[in-house]
C-alpha cells in the first residue's frame, strides 16, 4: 500500500481479517485465480475450510494451481460449479464470503449475470452465521458491471436493517474504480432474547 488509501483488494482483505478467525468456515464465491482463495486459507488455518466456486473450469484451474503452491490445498473445496448452486451444497454456518465480481482476465465476459449474482448473494447470505460477513467487490466501470452493481445495491438497500446492516465503500474520483461492499448479517430479535434471558 502507497499513500494513506488502500486499493480495493487491500480493503476486503483488512475486513476479512476482522471477521475470520482459525477453524471456521468461509466462502469464496468467485474463485477466480485463487488470490482471495488462498488469503482465506491462511485465515481459517489447518482446522478452518473454505469453499471456492467458480463457473469457469480455467479458473477451477488456477485456483487449485494456486493453493497447492501456497500448501493451502488442504484447507478447501474447489467446486467447479455456478455459485447461483451455493444453495445446494451442505456449508456449514460460516462466519465469511466474499465476491469478486467482474470476469476472469481473458475470459468469456458472457458469465457475469446481475440475476445469477443475487440468487448467490442471497445463498451466502443464507449460509453466514449470526454476526457474518459478506463483502462483495463491484465494477461498475463498464456495462455488464455496472448492471450488475445496480441489481446488487438495489437488493442491499431492501434488506430489513434487523436482518442485514451494510456499508458501502469507493473512490468518488475515479469512474473506472470498483465498490465495496459490506453486508454484516445481525443476530435475530430471538436469539438475543433466548441469550439474555439465560443469562439471566
Amino acid at each position: 500500500m502507497s499513500g494513506l488509501i488502500p486499493r480495493a483488494v487491500e480493503i476486503s482483505h483488512r475486513l476479512l481479517k476482522m471477521a475470520v478467525k482459525e477453524g471456521d468456515t468461509v466462502i469464496d464465491g468467485t474463485a477466480g485465480k485463487g488470490r482471495d482463495t488462498c488469503f482465506l486459507a491462511g485465515l481459517v488455518g489447518e482446522t478452518g475450510l473454505v469453499w471456492a466456486f467458480d463457473i469457469q473450469e480455467e479458473a477451477c484451474r488456477a485456483t487449485t494451481v494456486a493453493l497447492t503452491d501456497a500448501g493451502l490445498l488442504a484447507r478447501a473445496h474447489v467446486i467447479c460449479d455456478d455459485h447461483a448452486h451455493i444453495a445446494a451444497y451442505d456449508i456449514s454456518p460460516a462466519a465469511a464470503a466474499i465476491f469478486n465480481l467482474g470476469w476472469l482476465p481473458g475470459s468469456d465476459h458472457a458469465v457475469v449475470s446481475g440475476e445469477g449474482t443475487l440468487v448467490a448473494l442471497r445463498a451466502a447470505l443464507a449460509k453466514l452465521r449470526e454476526g457474518g460477513a459478506l463483502i462483495v467487490v463491484a465494477y461498475p466501470g463498464h456495462t455488464e458491471g455496472a448492471e450488475e452493481y445496480a441489481i446488487v445495491k438495489k437488493w442491499i438497500s431492501l434488506l430489513p436493517e434487523k436482518e442485514a446492516r451494510s456499508l458501502q465503500i469507493s473512490y468518488p474520483a475515479h469512474v473506472q474504480a470498483p465498490i465495496i461492499l459490506l453486508i454484516e448479517k445481525q443476530y435475530s430479535i430471538d436469539w438475543r432474547f433466548k441469550n439474555e434471558n439465560s443469562q439471566a
